[in-house]
């Protein structure tokens, strides 16, 4: 089960899985990150953690956390909106500037410096 946003307000929804492949992901600023691939869900609780997505060929997927096959993790708790695309929270979006931003203020606080593999997760 998904949220979709009805004006604003969180609503639960029934989307089968197999609807959602190859619908476009789309930010909120315009930005065509690609289509849903697949999903990837917690084990344990079923919850869905992360689409994973084709990026579009025009997308520069260097910022973006991909996989090892390149193809786009998108963490569910970015989407804003699902319906004929699916609108994604460019502000939510998992980018590898984002994510080196910790070991920045570790350096800072520790005063060692660590060196950065340019590995995804």
């Amino acid at each position: 089960m998904l949220t979709r946003l009805n004006r604003g307000v969180a609503k639960m929804v029934k989307i089968m899985a197999s609807k959602l492949r190859d619908v476009e992901l789309i930010t909120d600023t315009g930005v065509r990150l690609g289509w849903v691939y697949d999903l990837s869900f917690d084990e344990e609780t079923g919850d869905i953690l992360v689409i994973v997505a084709e990026p579009d060929e025009d997308l520069d997927t260097s910022e973006f956390v991909t996989d090892h096959e390149g193809l786009l993790l998108i963490p569910v708790s970015a989407v804003k909106s699902i319906g004929e695309v699916i609108i994604i929270d460019s502000t939510k979006l998992a980018v590898k500037s984002k994510l080196r931003r910790p070991v920045a203020v570790k350096e800072k606080v520790t005063g060692t410096e660590e060196q950065s593999t340019g590995g995804g997760l």
